[in-house]
């Protein structure tokens, strides 16, 4: 469950790991019921739930004999939890009373499980709510931690830490609770170079490259070229890690120029080193500007020694760098990216509510024919062993008309053996193609040009996706953006999926493997449901010497009669009502309203007749069935365990003679 970040549960284990070694913390995971090993709580990635925290905090309470872990935890998180990008991020909001005012989207990366809101700020003071959302329990603990975070919102800043007063708790019954944080204020200095080497921790040494990095950042906003943009950067990042020669080599796209900027070296020196990124040793730093989207180049910096502080400082400027790239890069097609990604997210956000292969199709259409800016689009899924139209977008009504009449079989094309491959390649076709029977259907809608892609996981081929356009397409450059339509229809394929396990699971919870009726959990929620709405009727029905037609005949012959009686069972019934097998040869019928419960004579004499006939099992074998049927009626507000006990004690008292078996 995303409530609770991974950064605290490696906090509290790491405070507890510092006073009382490893065996304190498995003893700490052991109180919380906790089974994984201890490293996955050291993951900061991962998030826990609400209550996992709280099962720890007070696990570690008693191994530590320390009431107020909480607080302590929470003032000790710079230490134990909040890593170094976290923390540059942080400071470049400039102070406390910058980031209180952003503190309920800071206060997200750590905990969905409240909302932290800055109720009132001021130079150094602020007025801060924190409320656990409904359906959470309030915990000292959880309160403390919150009280022992705000204490260090100023050392962040290489300040003093905060003092902050608890007036308001939810654990004492309060709605929110309420902290009220104060702080000294400081002013930040540069320190010089040669002054002292002090722990790249201190704030005052940190200070003025983040003031620099602030700087670059809203010049970078600014800069229109990635020229301008890597001159930017050059000019800054030497600087910023005071370093006695620099040098940035970086390509802004793949087709572009390399650009070079550097200082403190010779031309030779600069062609030597341009020529390939050298390797960092002792005086020289070497960072890639690189972006999980591509690789762009690199910074060398050089001087006799370096603080770990200019380290991150310099791998800053890289990354800086690689994202200002990034998104001027991106600005080239800002509304076509737009499109896509608003078209992308949509079919995400639409995929979450499909239940059914149909509206996973319906949805998948329409965001294709966005996506790939097509004319129509289509999807065909794999039914009965043809290709059949499950859905269509932009196709027109005549379009329409001759799409749900199609259905594509392995006679007709080799498509239909290349989607049953699954390779996952798009593929292209037009009126030209070699196939005919591709040919004929571009030229019978009307297209010029369609992109074809499997929808298929391994071993689960679904269908297809076709976007299909009314003008001629160049094939390489459909190619080339048929890579959106691959990641659409893999988002389909495993939304299919998840539709067919989810009717499995259903059924296999829902439905009597052997009838196909309902089973006694969905017949249990069905009339608990009905008791909850109204009045109605139940009728239990048992088979007469059903245990002799297994003796005498074998259980494939009892399989058979079972899933015959179920047939019979719900002819007799009305739309709507429940027919379940509750277990052996018992099975039990729901009727809903006035009409079910004023009908419950009737329709026991129905149920009666429908075994007049005899019934055909095994090679031919006869059998006479007789059911007992009981039924009694119910209002709403009773119990079930009432009603079913009446409708049992009723079939018991029917109960009259025996099956007969006739050959």
């Amino acid at each position: 469950m995303r409530e609770t970040a991974g950064v605290t549960l490696r906090a509290i284990l790491r405070y507890v790991r510092a006073r009382g070694g490893d065996g304190a913390v498995r003893l700490v995971l052991q109180l919380a019921g906790e089974t994984e090993p201890a490293e996955a709580y050291d993951d900061p990635r991962r998030w826990w739930s609400y209550q996992t925290k709280i099962n720890v905090f007070d696990a570690a309470a008693k191994v530590l004999g320390d009431d107020g872990i909480g607080l302590h935890v929470g003032q000790s998180i710079l230490s134990y939890s909040v890593n170094h990008p976290l923390r540059l991020g942080l400071l470049l909001l400039g102070g406390p009373s910058q980031l209180l005012r952003v503190i309920s989207a800071t206060g997200a990366k750590f905990n969905n499980a409240a909302d932290m809101t800055t109720l009132s700020s001021a130079r150094d003071q602020a007025t801060v709510e924190y409320r656990l959302r409904p359906g959470y329990r309030p915990s000292q603990y959880d309160c403390d931690y919150t009280r022992g975070l705000l204490t260090q919102l100023p050392a962040l800043f290489g300040r003093p830490a905060a003092t902050v007063e608890h007036e308001q708790c939810q654990v004492r019954g309060a709605e929110a609770c309420i902290y009220t944080v104060r702080w000294r204020q400081r002013r930040w200095f540069r320190r010089n170079r040669a002054a002292a080497r002090v722990d790249d921790a201190s704030g005052d040494m940190l200070a003025g490259r983040i003031e620099l990095l602030q700087r670059t950042v809203a010049e970078l906003v600014a800069a229109e070229q990635p020229e301008r943009a890597l001159a930017i950067v050059a000019d800054r990042a030497g600087y910023a890690v005071n370093a006695e020669a620099f040098l940035l080599v970086a390509s802004p796209a793949p087709d572009a120029p390399r650009q070079v900027h550097g200082y403190g070296l010779s031309p030779a020196e600069i062609e030597v080193l341009s020529a390939a990124p050298p390797t960092s040793f002792a005086g020289t730093l070497v960072v890639d500007i690189a972006s999980p989207n591509r690789y762009y180049g690199y910074l060398v910096a050089f001087c006799r020694d370096f603080f770990d502080a200019e380290r991150r400082m310099l791998d800053a400027f890289a990354n800086l760098a690689a994202v200002t790239l990034d998104a001027l890069s991106a600005l080239e097609s800002a509304a076509e990216r737009r499109r896509i990604a608003e078209s992308l997210l949509d079919l995400a956000r639409r995929l979450t509510t499909a239940r059914t292969a149909d509206e996973v199709a319906g949805v998948t259409a329409e965001a294709v024919r966005s996506v790939m800016a097509a004319d129509s689009a289509t999807v065909l899924l794999h039914t009965d062993g043809h290709l059949r139209v499950a859905a269509n977008a932009g196709g027109g009504d005549e379009r329409q008309r001759k799409a749900r009449r199609l259905a594509i079989s392995r006679a007709d094309t080799d498509l239909f053996e290349r989607f049953q491959a699954g390779t996952g390649e798009a593929r292209v076709y037009d009126r030209d193609s070699a196939d005919p029977y591709i040919a004929g259907l571009l030229e019978s809608f009307g297209h010029q040009t369609m992109v074809v892609v499997d929808i298929a996981l391994p071993e689960h081929p679904y269908g297809i996706l076709v976007a299909a356009y009314d003008t001629p397409r160049d094939a390489a450059q459909a190619r080339k953006i048929a890579g959106r339509m691959v990641g659409v229809a893999d988002q389909a394929a495993t939304v299919l999926r998840t539709c067919e396990l989810l009717e499995t699971n259903w059924r296999l919870a829902h439905v009597d493997a052997l009838t196909g009726l309902s089973n006694r959990r969905a017949f249990l929620a069905a009339l608990e449901s009905a008791l909850q709405t109204g009045e109605g009727a139940v009728l239990f029905i048992d088979l007469d010497g059903f245990k002799a037609i297994n003796d005498s005949l074998g259980h494939a012959a009892g399989d058979e009669l079972l899933a015959a009686v179920a047939g019979r069972l719900g002819g007799c019934v009305r739309a709507g009502d429940v027919v379940a097998r509750l277990g052996g040869d018992e099975f039990v019928v729901l009727t809903h309203g006035a009409l079910g419960a004023s009908g419950v004579p009737e329709l026991a004499e129905r149920i009666e007749s429908a075994f007049t006939a005899p019934i055909s099992v095994l090679d031919g074998t006869h059998v006479r069935a007789r059911a007992s049927v009981g039924g009694t009626r119910f209002t709403a507000g009773e119990e079930s365990r009432v009603v079913l006990h009446r409708a049992d004690i009723a079939m018991y008292e029917a109960k009259r003679g025996a099956l007969a078996v006739v050959t």
